[in-house]
C-alpha cells in the first residue's frame, strides 16, 4: 500500500470515527439532559446505543460520504449534497430504531422527548463535527489524495485553485497534463497521463478538456484512473443540482430548477416566517439595549431604513439599526470629493473599509452583525428572506446585466452566500457571480448550509465591516 492510499483511507477512518463520535454522543447527552429533568431510568442505558450509531455509518456509505467510497476513497459529495445526504440518513436511522423498538415492544423503556432531542440536534453536530475532523488531518496533513489535471487552461487552474484552497475535498495537486501550454507544472502531453499517473501513483484524474479533446482520451484514462472527474473546459454550468440520467441506451445529465417548483418556494417561505416569529422574542431584549445605547451615544433616529430593491424590482426599506451619524449622506459627498482613493473604492464596492461615518458604537454593531436585527421585521412582512442574495440599490442593476431578471425573482436575504464566502472582502463581481450561483442552484438544504456558516461567520466575527 503506497502512503497516499493509507492518507485516502486514513481520511474515511476519521470521517466513520466523526460520525460515530456525534451520533452516539449527542444521544447520551440527550438522554442525561432528560434523566437531570427527572427521568426514571439509569445512565447505564446508554450502552443500549452503542451499536445504534454504526446504522447511520452503515447509510452513509452507500451514499458516498466517506470520499465516495470506503474501499476506494475519492472526491465523494458536494458540501450542500453532504449535508442533504446527512440529513436525510440521520433521520431514516432514527425512523428504523424507532422501528426497532417499537416491534420488540422496548419504546416505553425510553424517552420519546430524549430520542427525538438526540435527533434534531445530530442534525447539526454531525456537520460540525465533520468539518472539525477535516481541518483537523489537513493541517496533520493525512488527507492528500494526490491528482492530476488533465488540461492547464482556465478551467484547470480554476480546479487546481480549489484543490489546494479548500480542505474539504482533500485532495492534493500533484501536475498538469497538457499538449500545448509550456510549464515547469505541466509534466507532460496527455498522451503521457498513464506513465505519469504510475510513476507518481495517482489514481484520480481531474479532466478539464475541451468536449472535443476529452472525447479522444476519455477511454483511456477511464481504463487507467480509479476516479476520473470530467470538468469541460470553457463549458463549466454553475448549476449545482444536476444528475447523471439515461434515457434508453443514452447517458444524459438533468439539471433540476428548484424556483420552478411551487413546493419548494411555498416550504421556504413557510420555514422562514416560522423561524422569524420564534426568533424575535429573543433577540426582543438585545434590540431594546441596542436601541437605547444608539440613543445615548449619538444624535438621531435608533433606526435606518435602507431602500433597496424587493422581489421582481419593488423598492422596500430594509430596516438596521443606525450605525452611522445622522448627517452620513453629506459627509460621503464630502469624502468622496476630498479622496480619490475612497472615491475609487465606493465606486468598485459600494463601501469603504474605514468609513469615517461610521459611529463607535456603529462599529461595533456591524462586526457582530447586531445591526442587522431588526431586518426580522422584513421576514415577517414578506419583503425579505432570512437567506438569499443581498439586497442591492437600483444603481447595481447594470452590474447583473441580463442575469437581473432571474435575480430579481428571489427575496433578498439577511444573510447568504456572500456573507459566509469572505462577505465584505470579497470583489464586486465576486458578489454578482455568488449571488448567482445561489440563484440557480437555490434549495433547502442550501439555505441550511448557509445557516450554519452564517453561525461560524458571526461567532468568528471575520469579513464583516
Amino acid at each position: 500500500m503506497t502512503l497516499q492510499k493509507f492518507y485516502g483511507y486514513l481520511r474515511v477512518f476519521f470521517l466513520i470515527f466523526s460520525d460515530y463520535i456525534a451520533v452516539y454522543g449527542i444521544l447520551c447527552f440527550s438522554l442525561f439532559i432528560y434523566y437531570c429533568f427527572g427521568g426514571k431510568y439509569s445512565m447505564t442505558i446508554v450502552q443500549d446505543f452503542l451499536l445504534f450509531p454504526f446504522v447511520f455509518i452503515i447509510i452513509n456509505s452507500f451514499s458516498r460520504l466517506y470520499g465516495g467510497s470506503v474501499f476506494y476513497p475519492g472526491l465523494g459529495v458536494n458540501k450542500i449534497e453532504e449535508l442533504k445526504r446527512i440529513s436525510i440518513n440521520i433521520l431514516t436511522s432514527y425512523i428504523l430504531l424507532f422501528t426497532f423498538l417499537a416491534l420488540m415492544r422496548n419504546m416505553e423503556r425510553y424517552s420519546r422527548f430524549a430520542l427525538g432531542l438526540s435527533l434534531l440536534l445530530s442534525l447539526i453536530a454531525v456537520p460540525i463535527f465533520r468539518h472539525v475532523v477535516r481541518y483537523f488531518i489537513r493541517n496533520l496533513k493525512w488527507n492528500k489524495i494526490p491528482v492530476l489535471i488533465a488540461g492547464a487552461g482556465v478551467t484547470g487552474n480554476l480546479a487546481r485553485k480549489t484543490i489546494e484552497e479548500d480542505y474539504y475535498y482533500g485532495l492534493e495537486f500533484k501536475g498538469f497534463l497538457d499538449d500545448n501550454v509550456k510549464s515547469p507544472e505541466v509534466l507532460g502531453t496527455l498522451a503521457e497521463t498513464k506513465r505519469i499517473a504510475k510513476k507518481l501513483g495517482v489514481e484520480y484524474l481531474v479532466v478539464c478538456l475541451p468536449f472535443t479533446t476529452s472525447a479522444k482520451w476519455i477511454q483511456q484514462y477511464i481504463n487507467n484512473f480509479q476516479h476520473v472527474l470530467i470538468i469541460p473546459d470553457n463549458a463549466v454550468y454553475p448549476i449545482l443540482w444536476v444528475y447523471p440520467m439515461t434515457l434508453g441506451h443514452y447517458s444524459g445529465l438533468e439539471i433540476s430548477n428548484h424556483l420552478k417548483m411551487k413546493g419548494y418556494r411555498y416550504s421556504k417561505i413557510l420555514i422562514e416566517v416560522l423561524l422569524a416569529i420564534f426568533i424575535i422574542p429573543f433577540i426582543f431584549p438585545i434590540c431594546l439595549i441596542v436601541a437605547c445605547l444608539i440613543k445615548l451615544t449619538s444624535k438621531g433616529p435608533v433606526f435606518y431604513k435602507a431602500k433597496r430593491i424587493g422581489q421582481n424590482g419593488k423598492t422596500i426599506n430594509v430596516l438596521k439599526f443606525r450605525t452611522m451619524y445622522a448627517d452620513a449622506d453629506k459627509m460621503l459627498e464630502k469624502i468622496l470629493e476630498e479622496n480619490p482613493e475612497m472615491k475609487k473604492e465606493w465606486e468598485s464596492k459600494f463601501k469603504l473599509k474605514d468609513d469615517p461615518r461610521i459611529t463607535p458604537l456603529g462599529k461595533f454593531l456591524r462586526k457582530t452583525s447586531l445591526d442587522e436585527l431588526p431586518q426580522f421585521w422584513n421576514v415577517i412582512c414578506g419583503e425579505m428572506a432570512i437567506i438569499g442574495p443581498r439586497p442591492i440599490v437600483r444603481s447595481e442593476i447594470h452590474y447583473y446585466g441580463k442575469n437581473y431578471k432571474i435575480f430579481s425573482r428571489v427575496k433578498p436575504g439577511i444573510t447568504g452566500l456572500w456573507q459566509v464566502s469572505g462577505r465584505s472582502n470579497t470583489s464586486y463581481k465576486s458578489r454578482v457571480n455568488l449571488d448567482m450561483y445561489y440563484v440557480n442552484n437555490w434549495s433547502i438544504w442550501m439555505d441550511y448550509f448557509i445557516f450554519l456558516k452564517t453561525v461560524k461567520e458571526v461567532l468568528l466575527r471575520t469579513g464583516a465591516e
